[in-house]
């Protein structure tokens, strides 16, 4: 059965604690926070692809062939070149991305803290005299780094002798902040799995000319249900996001706090704009309100929500937006009359949606 979806839209919001997910340009030893708007953090739209993509690796690690730097360009087998696109310059050959994403943009004005990283000088042994000393004491006056080979003077026993490797000690500093980030994605599904190939029209004597597009589907026979399989991969990589900048030392989560996803029978991208909020983080209700109204005017469009309490101020009004009678049957954000789904429900709703004879 030909699945009878052409796109999907998701828009969600999630709040971070302390961290820098997405350093801009600073000074050599100061990591700063992009900003927009005068303050306001956001993380690149780059920065979301690549979490996009490890968060859907992670789960289908086999799904790979390649790595972003070097695309193999087989989409059929591939995923990281059907979902996400390459540029093969050596072969005149690219592919848009199927997956369209927004920047995450911060929506609350928080102040900024500032982090000091050290990274401190271990001990390293005289050879003469095989005592423990900061080699940063012995070095040569004047210098402030220390290469492989560079002459030291042991301050135990007053011998010289050569550093065994390179030694540096590094102070820098990296701004942090806390904020609830908003962030959009559109999957378009007729273009995965599908190349477009240009007809060239050739006679003899004459310039060649572009004679319309072929559209050469990859997935071969089992088309639609392998196009449903890498959607729902996309969308269970949004409930898993994590892989931004610096979790090591500032994990925090990224997962959606609050989310909305519509399944659609046209290509549009109207409910990106849904969730803007104040700085006193109240999405605006009418503007909410209209988006989705609009969007309901594509025949047969379904929407999904999902939300963890608490992720904004107005969510009680947002929610009875969603529940009104005038969009049953079109929103679904309740299990039960008292239980609303949660953010990772709800991508899983859609999910099987999307499976194809659903």
């Amino acid at each position: 059965m030909k699945n009878p979806w052409k796109c999907v839209v998701v828009t969600w919001l999630f709040r971070t604690d302390l961290a820098n997910l997405n350093a801009g340009e600073g000074s050599s030893n100061l990591k700063e926070i992009k900003t927009y708007r005068n303050g306001l953090p956001y993380i690149s739209g780059q920065s979301v692809r690549h979490a996009l993509r490890k968060a859907i690796q992670r789960e289908h690690p086999d799904a790979y062939k390649c790595t972003v730097e070097y695309p193999c360009g087989n989409i059929k087998d591939c995923w990281l070149c059907d979902i996400f696109g390459y540029l093969l310059p050596g072969e005149g050959a690219k592919r848009w991305s199927a997956v369209k994403v927004s920047p995450a943009m911060g929506q609350v004005r928080r102040p900024v803290a500032t982090d000091l990283i050290l990274r401190l000088v271990n001990d390293i042994e005289c050879p003469n005299c095989h005592k423990k000393i900061n080699p940063l004491f012995g070095r040569e006056a004047g210098k402030k780094d220390i290469d492989q080979g560079s002459k030291l003077k042991c301050p135990e026993c007053n011998k010289d002798f050569e550093a065994p490797y390179a030694i540096r000690q590094a102070i820098a500093y990296k701004q942090l902040i806390e904020n609830t980030y908003r962030v959009a994605l559109t999957i378009d599904l007729n273009a995965l799995g599908v190349e477009e190939v240009p007809i060239i029209k050739t006679e003899t004597g004459k310039k060649p000319e572009i004679d319309g597009i072929k559209y050469d589907n990859k997935y071969g026979d089992n088309n639609e249900n392998e196009r449903s399989k890498r959607a729902s991969a996309i969308l269970t990589g949004i409930a898993n996001l994590s892989d931004f900048a610096s979790q090591s030392r500032e994990m925090t989560n990224a997962s959606p706090d609050f989310v909305i996803i519509s399944l659609q029978k046209q290509y549009n991208q109207r409910l990106s704009s849904a969730l803007q909020m104040d700085e006193s983080e109240k999405i605006d209700v009418e503007r909410f309100k209209g988006i989705i109204n609009d969007c309901l005017q594509l025949p047969e469009t379904k929407i999904f929500a999902g939300a963890i309490p608490k992720a904004f101020s107005n969510e009680d009004d947002i929610i009875d937006i969603l529940k009104s009678t005038e969009f049953n049957g079109t929103v679904t954000i309740e299990e039960t009359k008292d239980k609303l789904f949660t953010p990772r429900e709800a991508l899983m709703k859609a999910i099987t949606e999307l499976q194809v004879g659903k």
